[in-house]
């Protein structure tokens, strides 16, 4: 009769176990699909950082876009591509790659040109996309005024 306790103790023990290692494989299945849903919105609360610098270095005629600007001007489209990091300050090691797409398109008064600006991750699997915003820039012609007293 003693040996029945203990062979039904292990018995119990085992399926104790069984369930214990059963909650465990769930629990880690959870907490690994809330990290990955969480470095996937902070990849996108970069995204859009980054697309606000850009856009605004864009706008304002800076570096990495001075050349780029004058360049479309002259032939009409160009691409800019480039590394950044998650404040979108050019990197060459960056984890983000910005490229922006510009397209001029001349008017009477001057010249429009048009960007269509990306951000996404480089990794081993390929490029991810995360976000993207379209602007454009307004380069007035240079005319020369006269004052008239």
């Amino acid at each position: 009769m003693n040996r029945h306790r203990n062979l039904s103790f292990y018995i119990e023990g085992l399926v104790l176990l069984f369930f214990l290692l059963a909650a465990l494989v769930v629990l880690l299945r959870v907490f690994g699909a809330a990290q990955a849903m969480g470095q996937q919105a902070r990849q996108k609360t970069d995204s859009a950082l980054i697309l606000q610098t850009v856009s605004a270095e864009f706008s304002a005629g800076e570096d990495p876009f001075a050349g780029a600007i004058a360049q479309a001007k002259q032939d009409g489209q160009v691409q800019v591509q480039f590394s950044c990091d998650t404040q979108g300050n050019v990197a060459e090691d960056g984890t983000y790659t910005v490229t922006a797409d510009l397209q001029a398109e001349t008017t009477g008064q001057g010249t429009v040109i048009y960007a269509q600006i990306e951000v996404g991750t480089a990794s081993e699997d390929g490029q991810t996309d995360l976000a993207q915003v379209k602007t454009a820039l307004y380069c007035p012609d240079a005319v020369e005024r006269t004052v008239q007293p």
